[in-house]
C-alpha cells in the first residue's frame, strides 16, 4: 500500500491526496516526510512543511494518517512526536488543521501542547466539513512530550 492508497481509505470525503501530491511533497526540500511500517508494510505516514525563512520558521502538519487496522497502537503519536522534534530543533511553532468532528486526533494534538485558536468553516473539500486551526507554540510541551522518540 502506498501513502495515496491509505489516504483514500482515511479521508475519502475530503479530497484525499493523490500519488503525485505525495511525490511532490517527498521531493520538496521544504518538507519532512515520515513513514511507519509494520512487517515491511506501510501503516502510517506524516508530512511536515517548513514555512518561513531560517530564524523565523514555522512548521505546518500537512497530513498524518494511520491505517485503521493499526490505530490505537501509538503509531500516530510516534509520527507526531517525530514532527515535533524537527520543529523543536528550530524552536519553532507548529500549526495544523483538523476536522472539528475528529475527536481522537484533536485529543492527541492537545496532549502534545496544541491549542485550538480558530475555526475554518467549510474548510475541507468536497465534504465542506469545518476545521479547527490548532497551534503548538515554540517550545511548548504537552503531557505526552516527556521524552524523545527512538528511531527504532
Amino acid at each position: 500500500m502506498r501513502c495515496a492508497d491509505l489516504e483514500r481509505v482515511l479521508f475519502p470525503a475530503d479530497g484525499p491526496w493523490s500519488a503525485a501530491a505525495f511525490l511532490s511533497e517527498i521531493g520538496s526540500r521544504h518538507t519532512h516526510c515520515f513513514a511507519a511500517r509494520a512487517d515491511g508494510v506501510l501503516v502510517g505516514y506524516a508530512v511536515l512543511a517548513v514555512l518561513g525563512p531560517e530564524g523565523d520558521r514555522e512548521y505546518e502538519v500537512h497530513t498524518i494518517g494511520v491505517d485503521p487496522a493499526h490505530q490505537g497502537r501509538g503509531i500516530g503519536r510516534t509520527l507526531l512526536r517525530r514532527m515535533l522534534e524537527v520543529a523543536d530543533a528550530d524552536a519553532a511553532p507548529v500549526v495544523l488543521d483538523v476536522r472539528t468532528d475528529n475527536v481522537p486526533a484533536r485529543t492527541l494534538y492537545e496532549a502534545h501542547g496544541f491549542e485550538v485558536v480558530g475555526l475554518r468553516p467549510r474548510y475541507y473539500r468536497p465534504s465542506r466539513a469545518d476545521a479547527h486551526l490548532m497551534v503548538r507554540p515554540a517550545g511548548a510541551r504537552g503531557q505526552n512530550d516527556a521524552g524523545k522518540v527512538s528511531d527504532r
